[in-house]
């Protein structure tokens, strides 16, 4: 997630506070509660929102969507690996929980013949664990721990976004989703030219 503006949301904050003690409003704490949760739902429809495919060696980023507000990973899981593996040969693919579908880990192993190692912790475990054979083999092979010590590899991605934010800016300038998701996949394109021009 990127944000939506230079603004931070403690300044924010603290600004609806002094508006309120000079207008000596008095709001009981179920108004208050109304009030922010409106704020809060207004906020998360326009935050920007960058989902990533990231050659963990290198941190290029293979794949990018630009998308706004929050929502479910899971559906941007194909599209991402697809177009990350037209791109490179790709061995193995890690994706934290987000993005825990059976059917995402089928499309990897049956489909592209692509290793996937996504923790299993999405819905209702259930009494025997989670649903579909993919979803119980990660539980398995991640409570066992050898899935678990090379998972942290995923973290790289993480990394990426961080140094997108720090070296271009965490907050989009763009006021529309359209102008946003230009800026964030902007961005992405940017952050792979500086690393090309590093090696």
């Amino acid at each position: 997630m990127l944000e939506s503006h230079h603004v931070s949301r403690h300044f924010e904050k603290r600004q609806r506070q002094t508006a309120c003690q000079a207008g000596k409003r008095q709001k009981t704490r179920k108004q208050k509660q109304y009030d922010a949760n409106r704020r809060r739902a207004a906020i998360n429809k326009r935050l920007p929102k960058l989902s990533l495919a990231v050659q963990a060696s290198s941190h290029l980023i293979l794949a990018a969507r630009a998308t706004t507000g929050l929502g479910a990973d899971h559906a941007y899981f194909p599209w991402l690996l697809l177009t990350a593996a037209e791109r490179m040969h790709v061995e193995t693919v890690l994706a934290d929980a987000g993005y825990d579908s059976e059917d995402n880990h089928r499309l990897a192993r049956d489909e592209l013949k692509i290793r996937s190692l996504i923790p299993a912790t999405i819905g209702r475990p259930g009494v025997h664990g989670p649903t579909g054979h993919y979803r119980r083999l990660m539980r398995r092979r991640f409570e066992g721990g050898p899935d678990k010590r090379f998972y942290g590899q995923r973290w790289q991605a993480e990394t990426v976004n961080s140094m997108i934010k720090r070296n271009l800016g965490s907050a989009c300038r763009a006021r529309t989703p359209t102008g946003r998701k230009k800026d964030m996949l902007l961005r992405a394109i940017t952050h792979n030219i500086m690393i090309v021009a590093n090696l």
